[in-house]
């Protein structure tokens, strides 16, 4: 079951809680007071677990357990039963740095383009507040279809939405956000993203790089854990170095070596298409291996803080 999350509580649970298992470092803020939407208190920690389906879900810790909460911040009365990504405080197992018991050593990192061209920077329009505000009733995604204002974006967000359209495979399916995010490119998604938490270690706990994915697609990957390794295991095709261990529920990164790039993105122009901070991406596609034949991409982008490192999310991707 695919989990919708209000926008406006994703906005207040960066800014009243732990978003420990997104921000990469392992840190819980709780300095900020918030009342809104059934979310009081400064004092009160929110975060991210799994439910036994193993989506991804809002939750708020209290009293040492952890409680599922709904899109309008209240508890929904199901507790999630051994929480790993608890704040520092908590008497709930914290998820410290989101390795796992049996870590190895880390694969060779791959350096990422630093300065791509910005091919935006002489449009009059420019972009709007950075973060999302819509709560999920009114939050209507566009399609890549959808048309809208040419707009200027930044070096530095150009250069993020560049690496993270760089993924390496990432052209292997397209989707529309009405459609589940295809496992295929997920398990790719999911090394990058464990890449991007820059830790001595080649074993990541499975909490932890669910909700990486979830940052990086604003939506749970469905049944990513049951069947990521039927895409990595030997002899799938375009397989991602990542399985995962039920037993510890654990990922592991299988090579050593992180994926090199498959493909260089040169982004030719930015639309705001409204509603909530989306935006239509279009680039030009360059091939490096055998495997892709895309030429153009078109990727519908939501500018929002569920990463506080990247600020996007990418909601759709078109490839011909």
């Amino acid at each position: 079951m695919l989990k919708k999350i209000s926008i406006i509580l994703m906005c207040l649970l960066l800014a009243a809680s732990a978003f420990s298992a997104c921000a990469k470092k392992g840190e819980n803020t709780n300095d900020e007071s918030t009342t809104a939407g059934g979310l009081e208190g400064g004092s009160t920690e929110y975060g991210f677990e799994e439910d036994e389906d193993g989506n991804t879900v809002p939750v708020v810790y209290e009293d040492g357990k952890a409680y599922e909460i709904d899109d309008n911040g209240n508890k929904t009365g199901r507790e999630i039963k051994n929480p790993k990504n608890a704040p520092s405080g908590s008497s709930t197992t914290p998820s410290g740095t989101g390795t796992g018991s049996n870590s190895g050593e880390s694969p060779s990192r791959v350096t990422e383009r630093e300065t791509p061209s910005n091919n935006t920077e002489d449009e009059k329009n420019t972009t709007k507040s950075e973060l999302t505000t819509l709560p999920i009733d009114k939050d209507v995604v566009p399609s890549t279809d959808a048309t809208g204002t040419a707009v200027q974006f930044s070096d530095d967000d150009i250069s993020t939405l560049t690496n993270m359209l760089e993924v390496p495979y990432l052209y292997l399916a397209s989707y529309e956000n009405n459609e589940s995010v295809p496992i295929s490119i997920a398990t790719h998604t999911a090394c990058w993203m464990a890449e991007r938490q820059n830790l001595d270690t080649n074993t990541f706990a499975g909490g932890a790089l669910a909700v990486d994915l979830f940052c990086y697609y604003a939506r749970t990957v469905v049944n990513f854990k049951s069947q990521c390794n039927n895409y990595t295991s030997t002899g799938a095709a375009s397989d991602a170095p990542i399985s995962y261990d039920a037993a510890n529920d654990t990922f592991v990164i299988t090579a050593n070596s992180y994926e090199e790039p498959t493909h260089r993105v040169d982004i030719t122009s930015i639309e705001d298409l409204g509603n909530n901070n989306y935006y239509k991406v279009i680039a030009d596609v360059t091939p490096i291996d055998s495997s892709c034949t895309a030429k153009k991409l078109v990727a519908v982008v939501q500018k929002n803080k569920l990463d506080m490192s990247l600020g996007f999310s990418v909601k759709a991707l078109k490839w011909s």
